[in-house]
C-alpha cells in the first residue's frame, strides 16, 4: 500500500521539478528583466550617440561633385576596389569588394588634384567639410559626400549566424550586432556579453555587458566601433550538453539506478 501511494508522489515531485526548471530557463532567455511589465511607456537612462572618429585602415567613400564634370570624375577615380566581408560560420565565404579610398597608417587620404588631406580624428562630418573648403579652392560650389565602407563588427560565440559583417551606417549598437547575427541562441549567456575594443594606443580593452538590464542602454559600450569583437558565451546548459563523457556517465548511473530499482522491487 506504502509503494502505491509512494509512485504517484513522486512522479508529482518530478514533474513539479520540470516544470520549475522550465520557467527559470524561460526567465533567462528574456532580455531587459528588470523593465517593469507595464502598458504605458517607462522612461530609462540611455547613453547619447557620440560620432565615430576616423582611424588609419578604414575605407572611406568620397564623391565629390562639382559643376566640371570631367574633374569631378577625376577626383573620385580615386574610391578604388578594396576587400571587404566575410559572412558567417556555415556559409560560403563572401569575399565582398567595396569602394573607397584607404585611410593610411598616417591618417591621410590622398585624392587626385586636391592633394593628401589629414582626416584621422575626424569625424564624418568634419572631414566632410575638410575636403569641401580644399575643393573649393579649385571648384565654385563643390559637393561633398562621405562615408565609411568598412564599418565593420564580429559577433561570436553562441548566436545564429557568427561572422563579420561590413554596415553601411555607423550608428551601430550591440543589439543592432547580435540581430545581423541572427539573435543570441538559447544557450547565449544574456548576462555575460563580451565586447572587445582597441584603444587609441593599440590596446585591447574587453568589457562584459548585461542584456538582461536596462542599464545595458547607458553603457559607453553600447554603440559599437570599427572593428569591435562581440563575443556571447554558452551557458552552463552548453557545456554541460558539449561534456559527452559526462553524458555517458550519467545515463549510466541512470541505469544502474533502474536496475537497483528493479532488484530492490522484486
Amino acid at each position: 500500500m506504502k509503494t502505491k501511494c509512494k509512485k504517484p508522489l513522486m512522479i508529482f515531485v518530478m514533474a513539479i521539478i520540470a516544470i520549475t526548471s522550465a520557467c527559470t530557463s524561460s526567465r533567462k532567455l528574456k532580455y531587459f528583466q528588470d523593465l517593469p511589465e507595464v502598458k504605458s511607456g517607462t522612461e530609462f537612462a540611455m547613453i547619447k550617440f557620440e560620432e565615430v572618429k576616423i582611424k588609419p585602415d578604414d575605407i572611406l567613400n568620397i564623391r565629390v561633385n562639382t559643376v566640371d564634370q570631367e574633374a569631378s570624375e577625376a577626383i573620385n577615380s580615386g574610391n578604388t576596389s578594396v576587400p571587404g566581408n566575410i559572412v558567417g560560420i556555415g556559409t560560403s565565404v563572401n569575399s565582398q569588394m567595396v569602394l573607397g579610398y584607404l585611410v593610411g597608417q598616417d591618417g591621410t587620404v590622398e585624392i587626385p588634384i586636391l592633394g593628401k588631406i589629414d582626416l584621422a580624428g575626424s569625424t564624418l562630418l568634419q572631414a566632410k567639410e575638410k575636403i569641401r573648403e580644399i575643393a573649393s579652392q579649385y571648384f565654385k560650389g563643390a559637393t561633398v559626400s562621405l562615408r565609411f565602407s568598412n564599418f565593420r563588427v564580429s559577433v561570436l560565440g553562441e548566436v545564429g549566424r557568427p561572422g563579420t559583417f561590413i554596415i553601411p551606417n555607423q550608428r551601430v549598437s550591440v543589439l543592432d550586432a547580435i540581430a545581423f547575427a541572427g539573435d543570441l541562441s538559447v544557450y547565449g549567456r544574456r548576462s555575460n556579453v563580451l565586447v572587445v575594443r582597441k584603444d587609441d594606443e593599440g590596446k585591447a580593452v574587453a568589457v562584459k555587458m548585461d542584456l538582461t538590464s536596462k542599464d545595458v542602454f547607458n553603457s559607453p559600450y553600447f554603440y559599437l566601433r570599427q572593428n569591435d569583437i562581440v563575443y556571447v558565451e554558452p551557458s552552463k546548459a552548453k557545456l554541460l550538453n558539449a561534456d559527452t563523457s559526462l553524458v555517458r556517465y550519467l545515463s549510466l548511473l541512470a541505469s544502474l539506478v533502474s536496475v537497483g530499482i528493479l532488484v530492490f522491487r522484486n
